[in-house]
């Protein structure tokens, strides 16, 4: 009996060794398994943690920026602030055209060119239309504003809120020109032909003499 029992312990205590030596096996083997990205569940560690963030992080820009805006942007590269010379005069002036022609306002609401200095439809006057290079363009005798129409027409305008008056006034080459605020994203400009008519706005293009504008004050002196 007492050998008996004897054999059942040790065969006993060889099952339990044999146990605890497999497991320990099991467990190593689980070490050796290569870890998981668990990056989905929120458990990644912080150095994969940041370099993946780096590589998702994205620079928002707000608010974006919208096509006119940045057609407004493009085609005003060479914006200045409008200088309006003597204080006593203040915006007052002519617009000379390099075809010849000052830029005048009429009562019947047209708006062209004419040779003559002396006429005092060509006599307007300048102001600031909010922003920096942002001007309106006004007839004295008339009380007019030069307007630009969706068809890219100058008119005479009556309303001094209206947004088809406002235009970009920018420096080249020694002249002014003025780019419709509406119609940038178009291109249009204040443009007089040779024969004085006004020149639509599709026609108009920045390096062209007809949208060429030098000012002139020595009639307000």
């Amino acid at each position: 009996m007492n050998d008996e029992k004897i054999g059942e312990v040790s065969a006993s205590s060889s099952s339990s060794d044999d146990t605890d030596s497999e497991d320990e096996q099991d467990f190593a083997k689980i070490n050796d398994r290569a870890k998981r990205h668990v990056g989905w569940c929120g458990t990644e560690d912080s150095s994969s943690s940041q370099s993946s963030q780096d590589h998702h992080r994205k620079i928002v820009i707000w608010p974006p920026p919208s096509v006119s805006s940045t057609a407004v942007v493009r085609s005003s590269v060479h914006l200045r602030n409008v200088n309006f010379g003597n204080p006593k005069l203040g915006g007052k002036m002519q617009l000379y055209c390099r075809t010849g022609h000052h830029l005048a306002v009429y009562p019947d609401g047209k708006v062209r060119g004419n040779s003559d200095e002396n006429d005092l439809h060509t006599y307007l006057e300048i102001s600031a239309a909010g922003f920096p290079g942002q001007v309106k363009i006004k007839g004295l005798l008339c009380n007019l504003y030069v307007g630009m129409d969706k068809k890219g027409r100058l008119y005479g305008e009556v309303e001094p809120t209206s947004d088809s008056i406002i235009f970009i006034e920018s420096f080249r080459n020694q002249y002014n020109t003025y780019l419709s605020r509406k119609y940038a994203h178009l291109g249009w400009y204040i443009g007089l032909k040779k024969s004085g008519k006004m020149k639509r706005g599709p026609k108009t293009s920045f390096h062209q003499k007809a949208v060429q504008f030098l000012p002139r004050r020595n009639r307000f002196q």
